[in-house]
């Protein structure tokens, strides 16, 4: 019994709960202070018992520490759930008397619901070394940071996964991407990062079948000039709607950086920028090309900064992601960069670059282009078109059961112009007909072993689709069409059509 009759006060009965297995000890503070609370339960289905540990975490890093407390209860499970249903309600209570404050729980994980783990791995991509804690990383070297979420087991999908990514201060986030086990990934946009906090909700949930999601964050550490600098560790969230999980960066020291200052642009020395925007219409070769400048001054302006290093400067350059080798500057103050078409994917792609010198005891700032790679593609082609006729022993001329839908999804550069053709093959050996193609202004091509016109389109833009759809429809006159001949037998025809897409000229 929880509760328990006290009647020792003539005329004034009450009860009072019987506390067991309570954590405790002369201090207010144990419990009621202001701050959170980390709390492990642990039930023993088999010895009924039910152990819990107070203070195992630390609530600001969320890294295990010593309980402040440990207690074994046993659960008398005949009392709770007496006709053994297997279920129990449960929560938490509390008593302040006339007082009163805020008793706030969050629930982590609630077994049976969803089980979730987060962890993070930091590496230095320049040194290709992994960053332990106490670890000390060059100013100026690339970082990467790999947050791994788990959906473990549960009864639902663990959902609506919003991460709250703390980036470890003097780390400049540059790049960022998701990818589930399933293999979709997207590129996370960088630019909304406030307070060294990146903020990202998956898009897809964590379930049996795709249990798993990568967070990678990828950006340069920066010191301070003349100084050794210290980096805390920094406590990223990752909150569902039904689960909670949360995992640290290891705490690292920066080496001090270098009182002259090394600056990257892109473009020529008067009018040089951080950022640079190029719009392909295909993958090919790019080529980025810019400057680089050394001086004492650190508020001076671009145009203001002399004398170029009297030796050559590496260029260290990641293309989505990846680091790709490091290349020379030569010492007149440029500097080129060229994206192999290998490394270009369609759509947006992010290249950024930074300089190092003397050895790395001089590091530029990141500067970063965006590459936008305009693509054609289908987004939509119906797998089967059926064509059922009665044979009225008369030429007719008949439509599908239902019209194809062939959509087109267009990045390519504004201006660009494509063509659809179809051709038919396999038919006509044994079907005295033809599949013809009725345009909106009644012309009518037949389909054959050669590609025929049939529609054209232009591209919007590379920062936009520009999306083509059939309008075809089984009561509309443009479309396909299947001409029956008179003499035609019964029987089943089949042939197969191959939608093409080619750019066209203007």
């Amino acid at each position: 019994m929880t509760y328990v009759g006290n009647n020792l006060t003539p005329g004034n009965p009450y009860v009072v709960m019987q506390h067991q297995g309570t954590i405790q000890n002369n201090s207010y503070g144990l419990l009621s202070n202001g701050k959170w609370h980390h709390v492990t339960l642990n039930w023993d289905a088999t010895a009924k018992t039910m152990t819990y540990d107070y203070d195992d975490k630390n609530p600001s890093t969320g890294n295990a520490q010593t309980p402040v407390g440990t207690k074994t209860v046993a659960i008398d499970t005949t009392k709770i759930d007496p006709n053994n249903t297997g279920y129990v309600r449960w929560g938490f209570t509390g008593s302040t008397g006339t007082n009163w404050e805020n008793n706030l729980v969050v629930f982590e994980q609630v077994p049976g619901v969803v089980n979730s783990s987060a962890s993070v791995t930091a590496t230095d991509l320049t040194t290709n070394k992994a960053i332990s804690a106490g670890d000390t990383v060059t100013s100026g070297d690339q970082v990467q940071l790999a947050y791994k979420l788990n959906y473990d087991s549960g009864s639902q999908d663990w959902k609506d996964v919003a991460a709250k990514i703390a980036i470890p201060n003097n780390m400049t986030a540059s790049y960022a991407k998701v990818t589930y086990a399933d293999g979709k990934s997207e590129v996370i946009d960088t630019s909304g990062i406030n307070n060294q906090t990146l903020q990202y909700t998956l898009t897809h949930d964590l379930n049996g079948t795709n249990a798993s999601a990568t967070i990678t964050v990828i950006g340069n550490v920066m010191g301070v000039k003349n100084a050794t600098t210290a980096v805390a560790a920094a406590k990223s969230t990752f909150n569902g709607s039904n689960a909670l999980a949360n995992a640290t960066t290891p705490n690292f020291t920066i080496s001090a950086a270098s009182n002259w200052y090394l600056r990257l642009f892109f473009g020529a020395a008067a009018n040089g920028t951080k950022t640079s925007q190029v719009d392909l219409d295909a993958v090919k070769d790019t080529t980025l090309t810019g400057h680089f400048t050394y001086s004492l001054t650190s508020t001076a302006s671009d145009a203001g900064y002399g004398g170029t290093p009297g030796k050559s400067v590496t260029l260290r350059p990641t293309v989505n992601g990846q680091t790709q080798a490091a290349t020379t500057a030569g010492d007149g103050g440029a500097f080129s960069y060229t994206v192999p078409a290998s490394l270009l994917l369609p759509g947006t792609n992010t290249v950024t670059l930074y300089a190092t010198y003397n050895a790395g005891a001089n590091v530029s700032d990141v500067i970063k282009a965006t590459i936008n790679v305009g693509s054609l593609t289908f987004s939509n082609v119906t797998s089967n078109i059926a064509f059922n006729a009665q044979l009225t022993g008369r030429l007719v001329t008949i439509a599908p059961g239902s019209q194809p839908n062939i959509s087109v999804a267009d990045t390519g550069l504004t201006g660009k112009h494509w063509a659809l053709t179809a051709n038919l093959t396999g038919l006509a050996a044994s079907f005295p007909g033809e599949v013809v193609y009725q345009s909106e202004n009644g012309s009518v091509t037949a389909l054959n072993s050669q590609e025929v016109p049939i529609d054209t389109g232009s591209s919007a833009a590379t920062t936009d689709v520009s999306q083509w759809s059939s309008t075809w429809t089984s009561s509309s006159s443009k479309g396909l069409f299947l001409k029956i001949p008179s003499a035609t037998t019964a029987g089943n025809y089949n042939g197969t059509i191959t939608w093409s897409l080619k750019d066209a000229p203007s």
